[in-house]
């Protein structure tokens, strides 16, 4: 793919250059496609048709409009017969939200209604709130498979629904109980007004009315452009784009009415459709031929992100070399916990074997440090290239050094031997069979009072985050509440629902700030892929890290339904019994709706704080319950885990969140803004400011390792199953990979 759009590119500059040159042309009267030379705009306006001629702006050569394929043509027959690369991979992303259903597709083909329905009184006056009008006809629509869009203006009482007998009628059935809805909402809500308020607040709710309904006007009006243009419709402006790749067709990508496309017709107040047969994108506009070269150019640019999206996730798997007094000649496996819904089994990598003999310090510490530097250099490296691709990312994105136990999933283990050298171990885990994870479980073996306070002495390490107190026992932890349940819609779908709930400083207590829903894994289990994942392993103390950059897989606003709002209201901070420290003893403080089927909940108490050496930089030490146990409030299972991230990371990637469709977000691609020196005299030293976060993860994992390290000095350890940690016996590797 990335070949292919660079080829792209060099044909679309020539093609410029000839366009700039050629005697006689107006450039600003020209669309030059987006590298076939052959389809450009004429001067004309055109007729809108079936069959839309595509003509060249100067008469010295005749219209030469793409081929359209035969009509046996297959993408999969096209790329075996004959050939002896292999069938290229199936593609299913998409850059549509929200796929058009039947009757949608009937709306964009200008077929009339099937129904009009008169809701009795202006929509305005039913609901005043317009988005929250324009998600419940969305949504609707959703459910039943119809689609719903007001007649005219708001101002009227009839409402268009396209579907087939069945879906208009239960459309009409949902829009009664919604009608219901919102008046129970408003009754409710004129109990609370104030009296002598009621003048004023009858004046702003007038002048509000006014201007919902321009917003709705307006909104109306460019919604005509998700439509195909009708007839014999003429235009004074018309674009063509050549879709430039074969591999995944555009209606895979965009839709199949291209409605990934939709802000940009509503935006610019163009039509958009798509030549199947000939593979061409169709811009129609009466606006300027400005607007068309905009469309183009971001139509363009949806192509980088699908480069984004679809590329292979980077995984780095490197092994920190130890100290001196760390170092062994010999890296085991033990039993690991069985990981996910499937119960795939696991392996921890440790060091075994000699120590280090006293006449090979020097060499190994002259080799370590040239470890520690190619290391440095990978990682650099990796994030540069991962950095130089996600600009064009729309979707929320976040990067995150996680603390952890890495564990191993497949590796390739010599045959009949229980242990292997060290220096095998790196060279073959780099190798392509090797798949491995960082289990979010420090696995720490001490009691929850120790840890804590552990935590709060740490003042050579942390500090509070804008409070100039020392103490770090001041500082209240926040609680999040994970619930796990299954779409209320769509039973086969998993989703969770996080909340973050903060101190309430007036009236004590806590109270939810910010709400989440997140698509769950995929039908088998595998969770989405992150661009990023470079994991640095810790074989001497157990605590591993990893630097990721992922994307959050939220469920689009749109389709968050009312039962879905309604649990998320529904949750609740529950005051714990007196004495109970919620931080410490797990006690389960959230409580649910009853009659919503919760399958799982995971309650994180997290104490933040920022690194006392970098304050920029946030660590977040977090517990996470799960209750599935005879006592509902008590926890059956707990996890400690650790994450390092600077404030900024947050600030530059939230841009991507925000992007429209073919922009790019504003930040460099590069590791130096990223990851900033503490001094700003070292700013001009290559990669000072990455040198500077490793330190910090070092500081960090050596804090972990005390955390870690046995108060009994007892030698046995159990892992999440409970079964004694175990070296790999002889002859356990005897297939090709360890599992």
């Amino acid at each position: 793919m990335a070949e292919s759009y660079f080829r792209v590119r060099e044909k679309k500059n020539a093609l410029e250059w000839q366009v700039k040159e050629e005697p006689g042309v107006h450039k600003g009267n020209t669309i030059n496609s987006y590298f076939n030379q052959d389809i450009e705009e004429d001067h004309s306006s055109e007729s809108h048709s079936e069959e839309p001629i595509l003509t060249k702006v100067h008469n010295t050569a005749p219209a030469c409009p793409p081929k359209p394929r035969p009509q046996h043509w297959n993408r999969k027959s096209a790329q075996t017969i004959g050939s002896k690369n292999p069938p290229r991979r199936q593609h299913i992303i998409t850059l549509s939200a929200k796929q058009d259903n039947a009757a949608k597709v009937a709306f964009r083909n200008n077929k009339p209604p099937d129904r009009i329905i008169d809701m009795g009184k202006p929509l305005k006056d039913i609901e005043p709130d317009v988005g929250s009008m324009s998600r419940a006809f969305e949504q609707m629509g959703a459910r039943v498979g119809s689609f719903i869009l007001p007649q005219r203006s708001l101002g009227e009482s009839k409402l268009q629904i396209w579907g087939n007998p069945k879906q208009v009628d239960l459309s009409v059935t949902e829009l009664k109980a919604w009608r219901y809805q919102v008046s129970i909402r408003a009754a409710s809500k004129a109990k609370t007004l104030a009296r002598n308020a009621f003048a004023e607040s009858k004046s702003f709710i007038g002048y509000q009315y006014a201007a919902d309904e321009r917003i709705a006007q307006r909104d109306a009006k460019r919604q005509q452009y998700q439509k195909a243009p009708e007839q014999g419709q003429q235009f004074k402006y018309n674009g063509y784009f050549l879709w430039p790749n074969d591999e995944i067709r555009a209606t895979d990508l965009f839709g199949p009415s291209c409605e990934a496309l939709d802000p940009l017709r509503m935006e610019y107040k163009v039509h958009i459709t798509f030549d199947e047969a000939r593979s061409v994108f169709k811009v129609y506009s009466n606006n300027s031929i400005e607007k068309i070269y905009e469309v183009i150019q971001r139509i363009e640019n949806t192509i980088k992100e699908f480069v984004a999206r679809d590329d292979r996730p980077l995984i780095l798997y490197l092994i920190e070399p130890p100290s001196t007094i760390n170092y062994r000649d010999g890296v085991q496996t033990i039993l690991g916990p069985l990981l996910g819904p499937s119960r795939t089994p696991s392996r921890i990598p440790e060091s075994c074997g000699n120590k280090l003999d006293p006449i090979d310090i020097v060499d190994w510490e002259l080799e370590a440090e040239k470890s520690a530097l190619r290391n440095q250099i990978r990682m650099s490296t990796a994030i540069e290239k991962v950095l130089e691709r996600i600009p064009y990312f729309r979707g929320h994105l976040r990067m995150r050094a996680q603390f952890g136990t890495f564990a191993l999933i497949k590796f390739q283990w010599p045959p009949g031997v229980p242990s292997v050298t060290l220096t095998k171990f790196e060279t073959d885990v780099q190798s392509a069979g090797t798949r491995g994870t960082l289990i979010r479980d420090l696995q720490l073996d001490r009691p929850a009072r120790d840890v804590v306070d552990r935590i709060h002495h740490a003042d050579n390490l942390f500090q509070a985050i804008g409070i100039s107190d020392d103490s770090l026992a001041i500082i209240p932890p926040q609680y999040t509440a994970l619930f796990y349940l299954r779409h209320p819609e769509k039973a086969e779908e998993m989703i969770q629902l996080e909340i973050d709930f903060k101190a309430n400083t007036a009236g004590g207590g806590f109270e939810p700030s910010k709400a989440l829903w997140i698509k769950g894994p995929k039908a088998d289990g595998v969770p989405q892929a992150a661009p990023l994942e470079a994991f640095n392993v810790r074989l001497h103390s157990g605590i591993s890290w990893q630097l990721k950059i992922s994307a959050d897989n939220l469920v689009d606003p749109s389709r968050i339904t009312t039962r879905m709002e309604t649990f998320a209201t529904g949750v609740e901070f529950e005051k714990p019994p007196p004495d109970t420290d919620p931080a410490v003893s797990g006690y389960k403080i959230f409580s649910s709706p009853a009659d919503f089927a919760v399958l799982g909940l995971e309650q994180k108490t997290t104490f933040r704080y920022c690194l006392k050496a970098q304050p920029k930089f946030a660590i977040e030490i977090s517990r996470y319950d799960g209750y599935d146990g005879d006592n509902p409030c008590l926890p059956s299972t707990t996890q400690w885990a650790v994450s390092l991230y600077d404030r900024e990371w947050d600030s530059k990637l939230s841009e991507n969140a925000r992007l429209g469709v073919g922009h790019s977000a504003s930040w460099n691609p590069y590791v130096d803004p990223f990851f900033e020196p503490i001094k700003p005299s070292a700013s001009r030293e290559p990669d000072a400011g990455f040198k500077d976060f490793l330190l910090h993860t070092r500081a960090i994992g050596d804090f972990l390792d005390g955390l870690k390290a046995d108060p009994h000095n007892s030698a046995e350890v159990t892992n999440d199953s409970g079964q004694d940690r175990q070296p790999a016996k002889e002859g356990e590797g005897e297939q090709e990979q360890l599992f």
